[in-house]
């Protein structure tokens, strides 16, 4: 993820972030994304939170790889969150989800997943990308690193 843009948001308070806006690494998304980084921001957060405005076809997260946390994605429409308009493949494990709907898809961790391939966007939609931390996923006195844990890619041989 060497590509990936430094985020900067800035704090205002003890446990609130303004969100700044960047650019993602993917050409197709024009609109600024935001992220809060959870615990790399506040250390007693578990949670990290992406979104991202969708207005073109592209294919997200390739290659197929797991994560050691939970992860949730959500699809929903940009203007109201029912009206979705798009036509999204989405390999969970060893399925290939064919999604026409507002939803989210839970990954638990260890489980294969990826590429979202979005194929056709009548209407903009938001996606959203949150997870919970391994190590907060259990809530210890201290989280033991503020770091999200990198994806491992998988062979697709």
């Amino acid at each position: 993820m060497a590509d990936m843009p430094k985020i900067e948001n800035v704090q205002r308070e003890p446990t609130v972030y303004e969100l700044k806006p960047w650019k993602s690494i993917h050409n197709t998304i024009t609109k600024p994304m935001v992220t809060g980084l959870g615990p790399g921001e506040i250390p007693e957060s578990a949670l990290s939170m992406g979104f991202a405005h969708i207005t073109a076809p592209d294919i997200l997260g390739s290659p197929t790889h797991i994560h050691p946390f939970d992860q949730w994605v959500y699809l929903i429409g940009a203007e109201d969150f029912s009206d979705f308009d798009a036509d999204i493949e989405f390999t969970l494990g060893d399925k290939v989800l064919k999604i026409n709907y507002p939803c989210y898809i839970f990954i638990p961790k260890g489980t294969k997943h990826c590429p979202l391939d979005i194929r056709r966007v009548g209407k903009p939609f938001i996606f959203i990308d949150a997870s919970i931390t391994q190590e907060a996923s259990v809530r210890p006195e201290q989280i033991a690193s503020v770091q999200r844990p990198k994806y491992q890619a998988l062979n697709n041989d």
